[in-house]
């Protein structure tokens, strides 16, 4: 099943205990987008004052630095290396392994690093960052700031970030990573064209989803949960496949099911 990252933002202590008290599968906490200038301090400290010490959530917590461009890199870097719980960190703009090789020497623990891919440089050296450090498993998307990057608006239908969401679905395949995550929909109140991006996502290849507001929580998990129809079709086939004497396809219920169609049986249940 797709894992949902809820957004929250750094400067808010009552947003963050919310977003951590939710059924959610991760949290990242922003020091980025969400942080004006002149609260990056405040907002740093606040977050290491909640995570300080060891306490237990239901979720994993990720804190979004702010990018290698900027003068905070190096202090947010520090930060997170004095925090007891933490799972890992997400670098906005990354658009090679520099960003990523550097944090991983800097930090002093062991913890995930997810490159968020926000612009064509970050698109077109997929393969370089996804290789840049052990501690890269999966990439996410930044739909919003790749459209502006590429010069284009963004868009429902999401016409122009086809190609990149492939790209990413693709190189992640082959370099033996995590599917990557899907971008936020930044239209909180659209039900209708926010599950069908995230089905989109998901067709493309991705695994799990971003999101800005705690009510798109159950809407990700509505997509990446499998139907009862579909479960009972899946145990239909695993079932007739592993118990059949056959070299091919063998038809159940006028369809041709051979072992791709078992497999991907096989994964639909493991998920659920």
């Amino acid at each position: 099943m797709g894992e949902v990252y809820l957004f929250a933002p750094g400067n808010s202590e009552k947003k963050i205990h919310k977003a951590l008290n939710l059924h959610t599968d991760a949290v990242i906490i922003d020091l980025e987008d969400s942080v004006t200038s002149n609260e990056k301090e405040m907002a740093r400290n606040l977050v290491y004052s909640l995570l300080k010490t060891d306490v237990t959530f239901r979720s994993k917590i990720y804190v979004r630095i702010n990018s290698i461009k900027t003068q905070w890199f190096f202090e947010d870097l520090n930060m997170v290396n004095e925090l007891k719980r933490v799972d890992g960190i997400m670098i906005p703009k990354s658009e090679d392994k520099t960003s990523i090789s550097l944090a991983a020497e800097l930090l002093n623990k062991n913890v995930e690093i997810i490159p968020l891919i926000e612009s064509a440089a970050g698109v077109m050296n997929i393969r370089t960052i996804l290789s840049s450090d052990q501690a890269v498993d999966r990439v996410a998307f930044g739909s919003v700031d790749f459209a502006l990057d590429i010069g284009v608006d963004w868009s429902v239908e999401g016409t122009e970030r086809a190609y990149a969401m492939s790209k990413l679905v693709l190189a992640s395949r082959a370099a033996g990573v995590n599917p990557p995550i899907d971008a936020v929909f930044p239209i909180i109140d659209d039900r209708e064209s926010f599950i069908k991006d995230t089905q989109k996502g998901k067709q493309t290849g991705f695994n799990g989803k971003m999101v800005i507001h705690p009510k798109q929580i159950d809407w990700v998990k509505e997509v990446y949960t499998p139907s009862k129809k579909q479960l009972e079709w899946s145990r239909k086939v695993i079932d007739v496949f592993e118990s059949s004497a056959h070299s091919g396809a063998i038809d159940l219920e006028g369809k041709l099911i051979d072992r791709p169609v078992y497999l991907l049986a096989k994964r639909l249940i493991k998920s659920s």
